[in-house]
């Protein structure tokens, strides 16, 4: 009886003159395209709404703005967690675009993680207590996790319990910190840190259990092992996020909680930092020469533009903290932006992030190529890069605090161009690899997407006064002055 109903449907579709395949077709696939197209106008949604906050903000006051109060929780806006939230806003379509094609099946739910990871993000900067700071830093771990163990590669399981043992268990710590924190103040709010004055032992202790999270978090040497397995085994949109904005976090939280208020304890473990910086430029600028996989030499080179940024912040000054924060914003653009072109540009055509396959992509890809060129040059920290402004003023910073320790920081710079040369002239420089096959060049949508991230840095690079001069008076604040 089945079978007759289908076929009276089928011939009554053929008399309408409408092809079944093509109306089976439009049934099946319509709902995902739907579910696409709904996310992404959610997140152009988003964006624009905070460009408008952007645009109602005033630059001249260093107290918080916009706020508001949600269900007994204070929310509002300065400068500090102001352009973090552009830079998140902006990678929210394009996170979803960039996977735009590669996700067959599941896109509803991807679709949905990746809007709650953001959304949980932008909440992390517009929170101005501690206690809903550290539970929207916490909750970005299930999308993030449930992501990879549905979406990742083939170690997908491993990835995934590798973040969620090495950030949960280290932020413990950092949340023991933040209860006797609260237990001494009676009070979680931002506002009230630099109203009490800590005995340095305490302080010491305090800041001990808070470094180990934040450590963890950001990477530094000898805490980063976790760092490489999950890029090489998270989708490309996990990435993306998990570079371009999860490891600002940390910075963010120093100079809001850690700098103002456990001041001497930071300045007293300054050399303690500075070594870690140092050895984990060094370290892992040489084991991103010695790596094949493309998704892991992306993941080495954000851990050592981090140590730069941490650098930066403990120098003290006003240099350092503003250059930190300006390296943390271009290299949210350029780091998200060098994983889409290898890790899913090319992915998607060769399905390998090996990188003696490739070779000579300039004589059929020359789009990509001198995409990829600009991004390479951008995070060596070449001039007119906004990573050039951002590591200028960090390294000048911290050379005031410590020059012996900055000059052999300054190492890294030459490691970089090394490592990241190595990997341009690989790609595309010699005759075509007999591993490839010919492939079209960048589409609208990649070419788009390649200039969205390309662009912010360069006006971040030519023209930084736009954001300095609105950081000014509230890094102001949380310098100590001795």
């Amino acid at each position: 009886m089945n079978m007759g109903m289908s076929m009276i449907l089928l011939g009554f579709l053929g008399i309408m003159g409408i092809n079944s395949k093509d109306m089976l077709t439009t049934m099946w696939v319509s709902p995902t395209k739907l579910m696409k197209q709904l996310s992404l106008m959610l997140s152009i949604m988003t964006l624009y709404m905070v460009l408008y906050w952007w645009y109602m903000y005033e630059t001249n006051t260093n107290n918080y703005q916009l706020v508001s109060n949600m269900h007994n929780m204070l929310l509002g806006l300065d400068s500090m967690s102001l352009y973090l939230m552009v830079l998140t806003a902006m990678m929210m379509p394009m996170s979803l675009l960039s996977n735009w094609n590669s996700m067959k099946n599941n896109m509803a739910t991807f679709n949905m993680l990746m809007l709650l990871l953001a959304m949980l993000l932008l909440m992390n900067y517009l929170c101005m207590d501690l206690l809903s700071f550290y539970m929207f830093f916490e909750a970005t771990l299930m999308p993030l996790f449930v992501l990879m163990g549905m979406f990742g590669a083939n170690n997908k399981e491993k990835a995934a319990y590798y973040m969620l043992m090495f950030t949960f268990t280290s932020s413990l710590f950092m949340l023991l910190s933040m209860m006797v924190t609260t237990y001494m103040m009676n009070n979680t709010s931002y506002l009230m840190y630099t109203q009490l004055m800590l005995s340095l032992d305490l302080q010491m202790l305090l800041w001990m259990g808070m470094m180990l999270g934040m450590l963890v978090k950001t990477p530094l040497f000898p805490f980063h092992v976790w760092l490489p397995v999950v890029h090489s085994e998270s989708p490309l949109a996990g990435s993306m996020m998990l570079a371009g904005m999860m490891l600002k976090l940390t910075v963010y939280l120093m100079m809001r909680w850690l700098l103002p208020f456990l001041a001497e304890a930071s300045i007293m473990f300054n050399p303690t930092m500075y070594v870690m910086c140092m050895l984990t430029m060094i370290y892992t600028s040489l084991m991103t020469l010695v790596q094949m996989d493309l998704k892991v030499m992306m993941a080495y080179s954000s851990m050592s533009h981090m140590a730069v940024c941490m650098m930066g912040v403990f120098a003290n000054n006003l240099l350092g903290i503003e250059g930190s924060y300006m390296l943390s914003l271009s290299h949210g653009f350029m780091s998200p932006g060098l994983f889409m072109a290898v890790g899913g540009m090319l992915y998607d055509r060769y399905h390998t992030r090996m990188l003696m396959y490739y070779q000579g992509l300039l004589s059929f890809m020359p789009v990509f190529a001198l995409y990829l060129l600009m991004l390479s040059f951008a995070n060596i920290g070449t001039p007119l890069s906004g990573n050039f402004i951002g590591e200028f003023l960090s390294l000048t910073g911290a050379f005031q605090r410590s020059p012996m320790f900055t000059t052999l920081c300054t190492f890294s710079i030459l490691l970089s161009a090394c490592y990241q040369m190595k990997l341009t002239s690989r790609l595309t420089g010699g005759i075509k690899s007999p591993y490839i096959k010919v492939t079209k060049d960048l589409n609208n949508r990649e070419s788009m997407l390649m200039l969205s991230t390309m662009l912010p840095c360069l006006l971040i690079g030519i023209y930084p006064m736009f954001m300095l001069k609105g950081l000014y008076t509230n890094i102001s604040n949380v310098i100590y002055v001795l």
